[in-house]
């Protein structure tokens, strides 16, 4: 999958690879956000349920980059804070959507209607 994804004014590049442990200092992670690249990378291999919360975390991060709520004197100026705020907003979206699973139909048929 190579993909892209525009969060704000940026265009995003959606990358699968196979992780590079080496590279990756031998971290557990599932994906990463890099903002130098314009890149979301996500580990190869992982079931749906991993791969769909690794992509909307990493968006996530990408969201508080973009919007520089991570800057200095920001609330997310941290990395510790933001990693906190982006497992536990995707987490809780996620297990949103998938405990109303007409949500995303929902959302979808009325994001574009402009009637007020």
């Amino acid at each position: 999958m190579k993909q892209h994804i525009k969060i704000g004014y940026r265009d995003i590049e959606i990358k699968i690879s196979k992780p590079d442990f080496t590279k990756d200092h031998l971290t557990d992670c599932f994906g990463q956000y890099d903002t130098r690249k314009g890149l979301i990378e996500i580990q190869e291999g992982l079931s749906n349920q991993k791969l769909v919360n690794t992509l909307l975390h990493e968006i996530n991060h990408g969201i508080i980059d973009i919007s520089g709520l991570n800057q200095s004197s920001a609330p997310l100026e941290k990395d510790d804070d933001e990693e906190i705020v982006v497992h536990q907003m995707t987490n809780y979206f996620l297990a949103m959507c998938r405990d109303n699973p007409w949500l995303l139909d929902y959302i979808k048929e009325n994001i574009n209607n402009n009637e007020e």
